[in-house]
């Protein structure tokens, strides 16, 4: 038997039902289009949301803060080293002087000493000549019967002639004893200056002493603080290529470019002062000239002098012959070579090539040498260091063209290196 057909629709609701076939359709369609097209604008968006840009932002400037914090940290480890290295150098050079003053103690109490001892031998030769004419006196018993062989040689004389031998003696005796005393005082003074020249040695090496122990302290201080902050640096170093993003290398040459830099800046500003110091000594210079009709004296002793007027001494190729040939050799505080030097060691050196014998320290030189301006120096002049000429703590040999040989600082060798930093003196000196 055949299906049953189905049961005929009414014509009304066919026409509904098409109506909302066709409502359906759209709507469907819209909807799968809506839903397709947010599917693919979301697979296929080329650029970051806002809120990842933001975070971007925010990161970005916590990286930055960052390398900026430990930048400072960078320089203040720098600075903290450098002021470590002066400390030493400052040490060193006290340590100098009071050698030197030891040394001038101890040729002053031997001075002393030998002084005495020489005052000592004119008194007992001054004693022993009165003890003599006291034993003669006594063996005649106070008469003239023992000093008859001095009174007369012929026989008897007359009695006047006798009174005159008399007073002779007399005044013979009066002037041993004179001297005797005046020896004896002599004597005593010289015994009591070497002693007091022996007390004044003794404090002499007990300074030196303490001064050696304090140098020796900052010298392992800087040592120590050398390598913790290099280890210090390399890590920061480390960090800062990782926050921008470069390699370690890149960011070690990027901190060289800012040591240079800021040497740099600070090379422009010592030039600057001493261009200052150079105008003003020139227009005193003018100023005394116009009132008394001649040149005066340069600040410091001395006659002064520029360019054209060159040192008195000659060899002054051998003494940067010297110095040259000491570049690489290692800072050692005390040094004067031949393997090692401080600063004031190799100046030291080097100018006794050309005969001129200075103390070793760098305060002593200065002493020791006229005052010359930065702007007039010539090769073989010397640079000093510090808060003034006679308080200075370094020295350099000046090569020129701006330029000197030194011995730096512990943990660093001979090299050539710019005379222009913050604490350099307005003026040097010439032998």
């Amino acid at each position: 038997m055949p299906d049953a057909l189905p049961a005929p629709v009414p014509p009304t609701r066919r026409l509904r039902a098409a109506r909302w076939g066709r409502v359906l359709a759209a709507t469907g369609l819209a909807v799968a289009t809506v839903a397709v097209g947010t599917t693919s604008s979301v697979a296929k968006q080329p650029y970051p949301t806002k809120q990842q840009v933001t975070a971007a932002k925010q990161a970005a400037a916590q990286a930055a803060n960052t390398v900026a914090g430990l930048q400072a940290q960078y320089n203040a480890a720098s600075a903290r080293l450098a002021s470590i290295q002066d400390a030493v150098d400052t040490a060193a050079e006290v340590y100098n002087e009071a050698q030197l003053r030891l040394q001038a103690a101890t040729q002053a109490a031997a001075d002393a000493q030998a002084q005495a001892q020489a005052a000592q031998k004119q008194s007992d030769a001054a004693s022993l000549t009165v003890r003599r004419l006291a034993a003669l006196m006594y063996q005649s018993d106070g008469s003239l019967t023992g000093l008859e062989a001095y009174l007369s040689s012929t026989g008897p004389q007359d009695l006047a002639d006798r009174a005159i031998g008399m007073a002779a003696v007399s005044d013979a005796r009066t002037a041993a004893l004179d001297e005797a005393a005046q020896a004896a005082n002599l004597a005593s003074a010289a015994r009591a200056q070497a002693q007091r020249a022996q007390a004044q040695q003794a404090e002499a090496a007990k300074a030196a002493e303490a001064a050696k122990a304090a140098i020796q302290a900052k010298a392992d201080q800087a040592a120590q603080a050398a390598q913790a902050v290099a280890a210090e640096q390399a890590t920061m170093v480390a960090k800062m290529a990782k926050l921008q993003k470069i390699s370690v290398s890149m960011e070690q040459a990027r901190q060289a470019g800012l040591r240079q830099a800021a040497a740099e800046r600070a090379a422009a500003e010592a030039r600057a002062r001493a261009e200052a110091a150079r105008r003003a000594e020139e227009a005193r210079r003018q100023q005394q000239g116009s009132g008394s009709g001649g040149s005066s004296p340069s600040p410091g002793g001395g006659s002064g002098g520029g360019s054209s007027d060159p040192s008195p001494h000659g060899g002054v190729g051998a003494v940067l012959a010297y110095a040259r040939d000491q570049l690489g050799k290692w800072y050692q505080w005390g040094g004067a070579g031949p393997n090692t030097f401080d600063c004031s060691g190799l100046t030291m050196m080097a100018w006794r090539q050309a005969g001129v014998y200075f103390p070793h320290g760098s305060q002593a030189q200065w002493a020791m040498t006229r005052r010359v301006a930065i702007a007039d120096l010539i090769p073989g002049d010397l640079v000093f260091y510090g808060a003034s000429g006679p308080t200075n703590h370094h020295v350099g040999i000046y090569v020129g063209g701006g330029m000197m040989i030194e011995a730096p600082h512990t943990g660093a060798q001979v090299r050539y290196s710019s005379i222009y930093r913050s604490d350099l003196l307005p003026y040097g000196g010439r032998p």
